[in-house]
């Protein structure tokens, strides 16, 4: 039973990046000066790594990948850009934050 709270925790971690990661992109496309940029296109690179991580935590679960997108995550692909791009980067920020906890506080219910 608890090793679902674990699979649940990955798995909402790797669907968030499915948002963040493209997220990064599009920020990346609108941003004022090609510093900007290349940042963000290394930051959307780091997240794609994150979540080839979580993947592989799913497969030693023996646990599937969620479903790629539902319209929540369209929705907040949508939404975010068109805030400010200081708005979106604390999202993502909090959003990692949130995750790496969840995800801290099921493996210590585990004893992992």
């Amino acid at each position: 039973m608890l090793r679902w709270v674990l699979i649940d925790a990955v798995q909402r971690a790797w669907r968030r990046h499915q948002v963040i990661v493209p997220l990064y992109r599009h920020l990346a496309a609108l941003a004022p000066d090609e510093q900007r940029e290349i940042v963000l296109l290394l930051m959307a690179e780091h997240e794609v790594r994150h979540q080839q991580q979580y993947a592989r935590m799913l497969a030693r679960l023996h646990a599937p990948l969620p479903a790629s997108f539902d319209s929540f995550d369209r929705i907040w692909l949508w939404l975010l850009p068109r805030c400010s791009p200081t708005i979106a980067l604390r999202w993502t920020a909090w959003t990692e934050q949130r995750d790496a906890r969840a995800i801290l506080e099921a493996m210590a219910l585990l004893r992992i």
